[in-house]
């Protein structure tokens, strides 16, 4: 299938074109490179340099080849950022996509798998979350995707476009061969910071110790890269058998704490890097974890490589290999 795969080159984005490439896809990449990096992605993608928000940008992209679907990775992701800069977020992650779904429906493309979060359900009141679970995001990072979710239900009611949203809990890892990693600037993600902690034997700043957990530390699932793609796929196969426009969770089931997980950076790296206490993160709610039973049961998905151990493991492969990350 020919496939074009907005923000395909950052850190989802690019693994995503990796295994489509290595699945025999034909793929081309629409991405403003504001944040993506262009050694990121495989010479045998076509990248257009661009914003979902720009028509023209889109239609060009569209032009290369005849698309059978899109897999929408574009966004903002910051929740910190997203409580300051509202009007920012809700323009890249709303308006901006919406003119996306135009662009598809004017090229004949009624397919699209959503890169949405478990930021929509805000503080779950049930753990883990199902998918029907109330959606009351605690930022305007979730509620942008969530009214996107919404949205993309009402262009399936007027027989438009089908979608599948996947609400990622939290992604993380790196390709298990250390050739493809995670390089944010500036990083905003707990694995990489405490790798770089480690490998510079800096402080690490833990955002909140006084959560409702067992150790006071935020609850999180993860899941790895490489399991978060292979839903992906999973997700356009079941568009092209007919599929109905639905949401999944995306996550293993299993909760970590923030000090679990620093804990096996500093066994794995061998590193006790000191550890500083800061107050909380504005909108970070105390516990995430998924309930993946619709998207084992539908989509007959299992996570192969989402172990923390594993996790870690993969993440300073690629990081003490890259230490630079994709220098240019």
């Amino acid at each position: 299938m020919n496939i074009l795969v907005t923000g395909g080159a950052g850190y989802i984005g690019s693994h995503m074109v990796r295994m489509l490439v290595e699945e025999g896809h034909e793929v081309v990449v629409l991405d403003t490179m504001e944040f993506g990096h262009g050694n990121a992605i495989p010479k045998q993608a076509t990248l257009v340099k661009g914003d979902i928000g720009d028509r023209g940008a889109v239609d060009a992209a569209f032009s290369h080849r005849p698309v059978g679907a899109v897999i929408h990775f574009a966004g903002y992701i910051s929740v910190e950022e997203s409580v300051s800069e509202p009007k920012k977020y809700f323009h890249n992650n709303l308006v901006s996509p919406i003119i996306l779904l135009e662009a598809m429906e004017a090229h004949g493309v009624d397919k699209i798998i959503f890169s949405s979060t478990a930021a929509v359900y805000g503080e779950p009141t049930v753990v883990p979350i199902p998918e029907d679970h109330l959606k009351n995001p605690t930022n305007p990072y979730g509620l942008s995707k969530w009214c996107f979710e919404h949205y993309l239900g009402i262009v399936d009611r007027q027989k438009k476009i089908r979608s599948i949203s996947l609400r990622y809990f939290n992604a993380a890892g790196a390709a298990l061969d250390g050739n493809h990693g995670e390089a944010h600037a500036p990083e905003i993600h707990i694995i990489p910071l405490g790798l770089f902690a480690a490998m510079n034997n800096k402080e690490f700043y833990l955002y909140g110790d006084d959560y409702p957990t067992k150790d006071g530390s935020c609850v999180r699932d993860y899941i790895h890269i490489e399991d978060l793609c292979r839903a992906h796929i999973l997700g356009l196969d079941a568009l092209e058998r007919g599929h109905k426009t639905d949401v999944f969770n995306v996550g293993t089931g299993v909760g970590i704490t923030n000090k679990e997980v620093i804990a096996e950076i500093k066994k794995q790296t061998g590193v006790d890097f000191p550890v500083a206490i800061k107050s909380r993160r504005p909108g970070d709610p105390a516990v995430l974890i998924a309930d993946p039973a619709k998207l084992k049961k539908e989509l007959n998905w299992e996570p192969m490589c989402s172990d923390i151990s594993t996790i870690v493991g993969s993440a300073w492969k690629w990081h003490g290999k890259h230490p630079e990350g994709y220098r240019e």
